[in-house]
């Protein structure tokens, strides 16, 4: 399956046939520019919408089906799990918004819609997956930058400065992705890995796909999982109707992780 974000490579042999004063030229210009911002990006994360229901005619309180999905799953006692609202607008930042229930471990993680519409209620749940592979390319444009790093040292501090400021330099660089991959719930840990490139060669260098991350990844996913349907499952239609409109949002910062 092919991510959201997508484009083909550019098609070289209409770039070298076609001229400037022809239209099929620079869309092929354009496209080569789109896909070199895609291969610098990454693909967009994985997500999958796991489970949709919706119950016609009926109303719930989303605060009492967030606050049952957070207690089954501590119950879990999965180590590194986080559980937190996410305030997520259904437009522009000046748009109403929706409190999402976000359940995470690592680069895994689960998004939970309880909302009503009109005289109905829906419940979506999204699967995220945010590991980013690292691409061959990656590892020609970081050596390329190290060379012109070291190669500017040397040109301003002169070749003891030169040497000193590089090995600084990439030890400051080493020791931040170390610091990192031993504090993944640190802001560090939890942003590194979506930086375009810098965050693959982290991932690929300092926490790897092992079989033991795969192998908890999955876990994680089919108990969660398990719990929440657990939880949807026990959906009582004598539940407490939706707060009014302007209560809504309110009682989400409620919910501890």
């Amino acid at each position: 399956m092919q991510p959201e974000n997508y484009v083909e490579p550019p098609d070289l042999g209409k770039l070298v046939t076609t001229g400037p004063n022809e239209q099929q030229f620079w869309q092929e210009v354009d496209r080569t520019f789109e896909w070199v911002k895609y291969m610098w990006v990454g693909p967009t994360p994985n997500v999958t919408v796991d489970l949709k229901n919706i119950y016609p005619g009926r109303q719930f309180s989303p605060q009492s089906i967030y606050a049952g999905m957070l207690e089954a799953i501590a119950g879990l006692r999965i180590p590194g799990v986080v559980a937190s609202p996410q305030i997520i607008h259904e437009g522009g930042p000046f748009s109403p918004y929706r409190a999402y229930l976000r359940i995470r471990r690592e680069l895994s993680e689960f998004l939970v819609c309880a909302a009503p519409v009109g005289n109905s209620f829906f419940i979506t749940v999204r699967k995220i997956d945010r590991f980013v592979h690292v691409k061959w390319f990656h590892y020609l444009l970081v050596l390329a930058v190290l060379a012109g790093v070291v190669f500017g040292s040397f040109l301003v501090f002169g070749n003891p400065g030169g040497f000193v400021f590089s090995m600084l330099l990439f030890s400051l660089g080493w020791s931040l992705m170390r610091y990192a991959s031993y504090m993944t719930m640190s802001w560090l840990g939890e942003h590194l890995p979506s930086v375009p490139v810098i965050g693959a060669l982290y991932l690929r260098w300092f926490r790897p796909d092992t079989y033991f991350r795969q192998d908890l990844h999955s876990a994680f996913l089919a108990l969660v999982d398990s719990a929440i349907k657990a939880v949807l499952a026990g959906l009582d239609p004598t539940q407490p109707i939706r707060p009014a409109i302007e209560k809504q949002g309110a009682p989400i910062s409620d919910l501890k992780s």
